[in-house]
């Protein structure tokens, strides 16, 4: 006769239980139907202390044999084992979401630690989760199991707290999870493939609230496997992703200046644009014959197309300036493509805000020509306005025109 009860006495216990009432404690008759049953059954007797197993209507033990049936409540010590629902019940015990629990019954379908499952039970994808944790645990700078939270360092202290639940396991992505538990070697670049997956997961959830962390890692598991293995491949080429970036953003800068001095090179020469329109405005006289007012008139609207010619010059250059600019970036963008076509796609939106940024500038330029095509238009108004001989001269060769001037 055993004295003291094992694990799988409690599990054969309360697996035999029926019915069974699946609170805390687990009530239910357990018919003693084998001797194997009768000897569990007093084994878990005799370890009280351990089981919390109890006859409900104080049956003389001494006098249990095969054949009886008997009522029983049963509530194990935490650290001889667990009675759970379920996985998600199980998550809800203390340090399971770091570590399996030594001893353990599923309730609803009667698992226990000892049994093996197939691979969409969910406890198997809690198991995958715990090797993630693992995983995880290697390339952070520590895990902290009291609270348990992973901490990363980078610019800082980065917190990622292990929390997740029973759905969250059900979208964990079981092959990405697989393959990232052994992509950090033992020996050589180990530490350099710690480092990149720690930075592949702080770049990813460091936007996300820190209790949205973990689960969003479980659940976007291939993203961060994509992140590590172009990480991974740039260390291996002997580059560095940190690099790749910075090269990236110092170009988005120079290109943003060199953008935005298309424009500032000029913008004090387009001032000059309503300046000459309100000096037709005031500078030209009423001329009713070829005399000094009218000379006057058709200089200051010589004056105007000079104006005018030599800004739509200036324009042209700018706009060359600004193809040349628009050309180096889709230039490095190619560049990037063909060098680091593994990451490239990471960089993609800083270039289209370049192109973006290019745009906007060319269609300001051509803004700046219809602005000086309007003005120089209101000066040609202006002139035959106010300088009869020449609004005859215009009405003599356009008699249209004498409807609108």
């Amino acid at each position: 006769m055993k004295n003291k009860a094992t694990w799988n006495d409690v599990v054969l216990v309360v697996r035999g239980l029926s019915p069974r009432k699946n609170r805390s404690p687990v009530q239910g008759n357990f018919k003693i139907s084998s001797l194997e049953g009768l000897q569990a059954l007093r084994a878990c007797l005799n370890s009280e202390e351990d089981t919390h197993l109890l006859l409900l209507k104080d049956e003389d033990q001494a006098g249990l044999q095969i054949g009886d049936t008997v009522e029983v409540e049963v509530f194990p010590r935490f650290g001889f084992g667990l009675l759970a629902s379920n996985v998600t019940a199980l998550l809800d015990a203390q340090g399971a979401r770091i570590l399996e629990p030594k001893n353990f019954l599923l309730l609803e379908d009667h698992v226990s630690n000892t049994d093996t499952v197939n691979e969409d039970h969910l406890l198997t994808r809690y198991r995958l989760a715990l090797s993630f944790i693992q995983t995880l645990k290697r390339c952070a700078a520590f895990l902290d199991p009291e609270q348990e939270i992973l901490i990363f360092i980078k610019d800082g202290k980065f917190e990622v707290p292990i929390e997740y639940s029973g759905e969250s396991l059900r979208r964990l992505q079981s092959d990405a999870i697989r393959n990232l538990t052994a992509v950090i070697p033992n020996g050589s670049h180990e530490e350099q493939c710690k480092s990149i997956l720690a930075e592949a997961i702080v770049d990813m959830t460091k936007h996300l609230p820190a209790a949205q962390r973990f689960s969003y890692l479980l659940e976007h598991a291939s993203d961060l496997k994509k992140r590590f293995e172009q990480g991974y491949n740039l260390f291996a080429a002997g580059f560095s992703y940190e690099k790749v970036r910075d090269q990236v953003e110092s170009a988005r800068i120079e290109f943003i200046n060199k953008i935005h001095k298309v424009f500032a090179d000029i913008q004090n020469q387009l001032l000059g644009i309503p300046v000459a329109t309100i000096i037709v405005a005031t500078q030209m006289k009423n001329a009713t014959s070829f005399d000094y007012e009218f000379w006057i008139n058709l200089s200051v609207l010589i004056g105007c197309w000079v104006f005018a010619i030599l800004m739509v010059f200036l324009l042209v250059n700018q706009s060359h300036t600004l193809e040349v600019v628009t050309t180096e970036i889709n230039r490095q963008r190619r560049q990037l493509e063909k060098d680091y076509s593994l990451v490239a796609s990471n960089f993609s939106e800083t270039f289209s805000f370049l192109i973006r940024r290019t745009t906007t500038q060319r269609n300001i330029l051509r803004s700046v020509y219809a602005f000086i095509a309007i003005g120089l238009a209101l000066s040609h108004v202006v002139f035959f306005k106010v300088t009869v001989p020449a609004r005859d001269w215009l009405f003599d060769r356009l008699p249209w025109l004498s409807n609108y001037l």
